[in-house]
């Protein structure tokens, strides 16, 4: 017979962890010393602990541990609570999965902003801008509802969510309460759900001007990028874009001194 110490190093099993699988009835040892209360094993007591080892990394709980090695001999015996643990650990893989590109989502964004959000200023530039296949909903009312259309369309993406959300605004104006906008989030595939739109927005050239700060301060950027299509003669088109690079987290509302927004107006092709 061995020791406990012994029989530590042989199963790979912690003293501590014998005496609790004793106490649990999971792994009781060959022979008790009565006087002193040592613990001795046998060889047969090795294939337990083998059992036990398996059985805890398929992370089975100590109950069901002593249950399983009460009552089953053979592999075929235990079949069945196999095949239900294979389907918990399905379910965890997949909330486990979702959990990493929530958490994906946010690592990416951040690293792009990262690079941009340390500029004192930004200029006015042109841009040829892609076709974008975006999941969108049109409505109408004040630009500080921008959030819950946000919402909406990221529920609907759910994983196929893949890039910026941006804003269409189809005024020439400002408008207090009853702007047209069209809130879009890019996607990776087509998707369609209630109240949701699937569509792709055209390729264009746009004049592009990055605003850093509070949406309450964005008059300024807007007065700077009409200030050059006029110096410019540059005749422009409607929908005006604004792309939401950095504004409230998924997590943190964050400084909206911070925020970073690009200004998209598309110039005329005429």
């Amino acid at each position: 017979m061995y020791s406990i110490g012994e029989f530590s190093k042989i199963s790979g099993l912690t003293v501590k962890a014998l005496r609790l699988y004793h106490d649990k009835q999971i792994l009781i040892p060959n022979y008790v010393d009565q006087s002193s209360g040592y613990r001795y094993y046998g060889k047969a007591d090795i294939d337990k602990a083998r059992v036990i080892i398996a059985l805890k990394s398929m992370r089975f709980s100590l109950t069901e541990i002593q249950s399983l090695m009460a009552n089953c001999a053979d592999d075929g015996d235990i079949l069945s609570f196999l095949q239900s643990r294979q389907a918990a650990v399905k379910k965890e893989v997949q909330a486990l999965t979702s959990i990493s590109r929530a958490i994906d989502t946010i690592v990416r964004k951040e690293t792009e902003v990262k690079k941009m959000k340390d500029q004192d200023s930004y200029q006015v530039e042109i841009k040829v801008l892609p076709e974008l296949q975006v999941l969108t909903t049109r409505w109408k009312g004040a630009y500080q509802d921008t959030g819950k259309a946000m919402s909406l369309l990221y529920k609907a993406a759910g994983r196929h969510a893949g890039g910026t959300a941006l804003n269409l605004y189809y005024d020439g104006e400002y408008k207090e309460q009853d702007a047209d906008i069209e809130s879009c989030l890019p996607v990776k595939r087509e998707r369609t759900a209630k109240n949701c739109e699937f569509k792709i927005l055209p390729a264009g050239e746009f004049v592009t001007l990055i605003h850093k700060g509070a949406y309450e301060t964005i008059g300024r950027s807007y007065a700077r990028l009409f200030d050059y299509l006029n110096a410019q003669g540059l005749k422009t088109t409607l929908p005006t874009r604004e792309v939401y690079l950095k504004g409230p987290g998924l997590l943190f509302k964050g400084n909206p001194e911070r925020y970073l927004t690009e200004l998209q107006i598309q110039l005329s092709a005429d």
